[in-house]
């Protein structure tokens, strides 16, 4: 065969085949786990914070805090927090946002605060 006369190719089925052995332990039960990172899995600074005060319905402060968080993190973290913020608050009803003392208004405030951040930038 061509991949015995071929250093490469016979690396590569080496290679494969301790892969193999690895996934399938031999036996067919897996004794580990291959797990391939997401970058989007990090949370962004400040972001915890901000889930805690959308549990606890706290709306306005959430708000604040997010905008006094603008000079304290990157500008890049900082506009994809607020996508993720704004994102939040726009899928709420507006009878949750009642309940947490905010209006739709308010959430359309905030994204066009957001959105002449962004002008700045650009």
């Amino acid at each position: 065969m061509q991949e015995e006369n071929d250093v490469l190719l016979r690396q590569i089925k080496s290679f494969a085949q301790g892969l193999g052995y690895m996934i399938g332990k031999a036996g067919g039960n897996p004794g580990s786990e291959i797990v391939f990172p997401q970058t989007d899995a990090r949370l962004l600074p400040g972001q915890e914070r901000l889930e805690q005060f959308l549990t606890a319905k706290q709306l306005p402060e959430a708000t604040r805090f997010f905008f006094s968080q603008r000079y304290a993190m990157a500008e890049k973290d900082f506009m994809a927090l607020g996508a993720w913020y704004f994102e939040h608050l726009n899928a709420l009803s507006d009878e949750a946002l009642d309940d947490a003392n905010y209006s739709r208004q308010a959430v359309e405030a905030g994204l066009k605060q957001l959105a002449l951040i962004q002008q700045e930038q650009d």
